[in-house]
Order: C-alpha cells, then structure tokens, then sequence
C-alpha cells in the first residue's frame, strides 16, 4: 500500500517539472512531493513489519501527499493536471487502506495511545477524502 503512495508522490513530481520557465511555487510543490515520496519509502520498510505506527504515519503522509496535490493542481500546466489528478486519487486511496490495516492492527481501543492513534487515522481519512471531493469540485 505504501508503494502506491511513493507511486502517487512521482507522479505529482514529474506534473511539476519544470517547463520553459521556472514557476517557483511548482519547484516548492515537487520539492515536498519528493520529500514525502523518501517519507514514505522509507515508512514501506517500517509498514512491512505491520506495525501500527508505520500504518499510521503512512497514512498520514498519503492524505498529506492527496492535499498536496489538490491544492496545486489549478496551478499546472495543462499537461500536469492529469498525472496530478491521478497523484490525488492514487494517494487518498493509499490513505484509506493504511488506515483499514492500521485499524485491525491497532489494540485495545481505549488505551490512550489507541485512541490518539484511531484519532490520527480519521484524520488521515478525512482529509484524503477532502481532497477527492475538491477535486472533483475544480474539475
């Protein structure tokens, strides 16, 4: 599942890379894309244990990586919108399913560290449908 989010992460890059000029804010955007893209990488080695807080942090990374995406897909050029599009819903999805794995990995619910974890994981989801939905609303 991770993988499909360091995928989503390349994609949204290389919608950013550069055209005949320079556009600062989609250098920033493919700078944070290959930043979370490593993050999550690296989190994939982590999630493969099964852990719960790789899950989680994974899946706070996608919805991360879905926001980003969205936010800054009306700022590309028309041959960057489809692959960061694609980033967003690829991501969002990742998301939702490192959440659902987290959860069944996940404890005793009313432990205090299971708590903040199942809260982070409606967090994630949350926001990776939000940006589904804004999505669908530019487009």
């Amino acid at each position: 599942m991770t993988s499909a989010g360091v995928l989503a992460a390349d994609l949204l890059g290389e919608a950013c890379r550069p055209g005949p000029e320079v556009d600062l804010r989609l250098e920033t955007v493919r700078g944070l894309a290959a930043d979370l893209g490593r993050r999550l990488a690296s989190l994939a080695e982590a999630a493969d244990d099964g852990t719960s807080d790789s899950l989680v942090e994974a899946a706070l990374a996608c919805a991360d990586l879905a926001t980003l995406a969205t936010c800054n897909i009306a700022a590309l050029p028309d041959r960057g919108r489809p692959p960061a599009a694609a980033a967003t819903h690829l991501a969002a999805g990742a998301a939702r399913a490192l959440a659902a794995l987290a959860e069944a990995e996940i404890g005793d619910p009313e432990d205090a560290y299971a708590e903040n974890a199942l809260r982070d994981l409606r967090s994630a989801g949350w926001k990776a449908d939000l940006a589904v939905r804004q999505l669908g609303e530019a487009g």
